[in-house]
């Protein structure tokens, strides 16, 4: 009973997957309240002292600080929705501290992008890859973050024969130009041309209720283990994107402005983004 949480999320452009996520935990958060009180909690019933017992029982199972971490950006938000309604008088999420110390240090990344480069032609020539891994393969090269690759409208490409080039408004309101070349070409058109058969103007789309619609993040690991099967090497989007930025910059030179344009970004974001590549990236 997130009271109409799930779709307050989803009307504010936050992806499904993330959204389950958040509902999943929040549902997590009342049943052990409800049994911890042996009745049904209401929202102005908890206090911080609920959400540190709760935080305690998920940390015993082992999870690392980062991800609790995460657990309690998501009940903050909850929270914050909850007084917005009026289902809580004070919102005391926004002072509240976890009572223990937590290691949020980013890990290192173990990647070197000119691997992944060195494999797309074998990716894109393969027939053991599905359409939407190959797709996959190729935006995950440029730095896409997942939730702008979902949104992309094949309306955006342009065909201009020896290149496509695909420009289009990401959701934080930066526009982003990409040129695609030799073999990519092909496979991006060969994805356009199902979106027109399926009737959708996605380049990637999900089947739901014997409909296509935008594409449904709950079944991308299917896409990224066969990849990672395929290439012998993991594939994850927030690693490649550093990798990406740390090659643009040890490799091709360049600076933070043009690293900035192609990724698409506000100078700050691309700042941090190259620093922490820079400082987590181990080859």
């Amino acid at each position: 009973m997130p009271y109409g949480y799930e779709k307050y999320r989803l009307e504010n452009g936050i992806s499904p997957n993330t959204v389950v996520h958040e509902v999943q935990l929040i549902h997590s958060l009342l049943a052990f309240l409800a049994r911890y009180y042996k009745k049904s909690v209401e929202p102005h019933e908890i206090r911080p002292v609920d959400i540190q017992n709760f935080l305690h029982e998920q940390r015993a199972t082992g999870i690392k600080d980062s991800t609790l971490n995460r657990k309690i950006i998501f009940i903050r938000q909850w929270f914050d929705y909850m007084w917005r309604i009026g289902r809580i008088p004070v919102d005391f999420m926004p002072k509240f501290k976890y009572s223990e110390k937590l290691d949020l240090t980013p890990p290192d990344i173990h990647l070197d992008y000119s691997q992944l480069l060195a494999k797309k032609d074998a990716v894109l020539d393969t027939d053991q890859l599905s359409l939407n891994a190959k797709i996959l393969y190729i935006l995950y090269l440029r730095g896409l973050r997942l939730r702008d690759m979902a949104t992309i409208d094949i309306a955006n490409f342009e065909d201009k024969g020896h290149k496509l080039t695909l420009a289009f408004e990401k959701k934080d309101g930066y526009m982003s130009r990409i040129d695609f070349t030799g073999k990519e070409i092909a496979v991006l058109l060969e994805g356009i041309e199902r979106a027109v058969f399926r009737g959708t103007p996605y380049l990637l789309s999900s089947k739901v209720n014997n409909e296509f619609t935008m594409f449904q993040m709950g079944s991308l690991s299917d896409y990224t283990e066969a990849l990672s099967s395929f290439i012998g090497l993991p594939m994850r989007s927030g690693d490649i994107r550093f990798a990406y930025v740390h090659y643009l910059y040890s490799e091709e030179q360049k600076n933070l402005e043009e690293i900035q344009e192609i990724l698409g970004v506000s100078l700050d974001s691309a700042s941090r983004i190259l620093k922490d590549s820079l400082q987590r990236l181990k080859k």
